[in-house]
């Protein structure tokens, strides 16, 4: 057999792919070596008690790397590669689990949506979205999940979650008009540049300025509007600030 024959061609790419694998397995090892000094870093300046999730510089990273790909590594690849090496990086920092209303985590679909997104996370199942919210008040680091059209908002108007609001939606990739999950948590709300503000509103509002989506939950309105607000616009007697969130990531088709 020659030296340029298929088979021998074809060793040589596999040893090239190989070598590969090992240079991605170097790499993963120094980026968790860098992991560690963040944590060590927040234990010893205290924000990692808040925390260990910083959306905004989620959403941020993601951004770029689906922009240096620049289509030749598809954008739902890189994001649930990306939520492997993410979710392994926060649980190094801190034990998480995520709180769910018994019946929205039985959907499989959802399930599914929130296993590639929090990759080993425990997932802790309560009776009613309020509940959910409600196990937030002792355990600042965990997350609530909920579906936008479930019956959370009355629970949270009640203060249910103590401070926390919504940090982050999903899926991260812009599909559908609205989110099917909004995820509670206590990280400090940071602008990401491209952002949305949810607000709880007593009723139909017509006009609302910047609207991009609408959902109920019970008699409460939900919107979701472009930006980054401070509160919610005086325009709007009764509005309640939910929550402030990087947008789903836009990929051109």
């Amino acid at each position: 057999m020659t030296a340029d024959s298929p088979e021998t061609s074809l060793d040589a790419i596999r040893r090239e792919i190989d070598t590969i694998d090992d240079q991605i397995l170097r790499l993963l090892m120094q980026r968790s070596a860098a992991t560690e000094k963040v944590r060590v870093t927040k234990a010893y300046d205290g924000s990692i008690a808040a925390s260990p999730f910083r959306p905004a510089r989620e959403a941020a990273m993601m951004q770029r790397l689906i922009g240096e790909a620049g289509g030749a590594l598809a954008p739902e690849f890189l994001v649930r590669l990306w939520r492997v090496i993410l979710s392994n990086s926060i649980q190094s920092q801190a034990p998480i689990t995520l709180h769910m209303d018994s019946a929205f985590g039985h959907d499989l679909a959802t399930r599914l949506l929130v296993a590639q997104h929090f990759c080993g996370m425990k997932v802790e199942l309560h009776r009613g979205a309020g509940r959910a919210l409600e196990a937030l008040s002792s355990a600042r680091g965990d997350l609530a999940l909920v579906a936008p059209s479930s019956d959370w908002a009355a629970a949270f108007s009640e203060g249910a979650a103590g401070d926390a609001q919504v940090i982050v939606t999903l899926p991260v990739l812009a599909g559908s008009g609205r989110p099917q999950v909004l995820v509670f948590g206590h990280a400090a709300p940071q602008a990401s540049g491209d952002d949305e503000t949810l607000l709880l509103l007593p009723d139909e509002t017509v006009g609302l300025p910047g609207l991009l989506w609408r959902a109920h939950s019970g008699t409460t309105t939900l919107a979701g509007v472009a930006g980054f607000l401070a509160e919610p616009p005086s325009l709007q007697p009764g509005a309640r600030l939910a929550g402030r969130y990087p947008r789903p990531i836009k990929v051109s088709p």
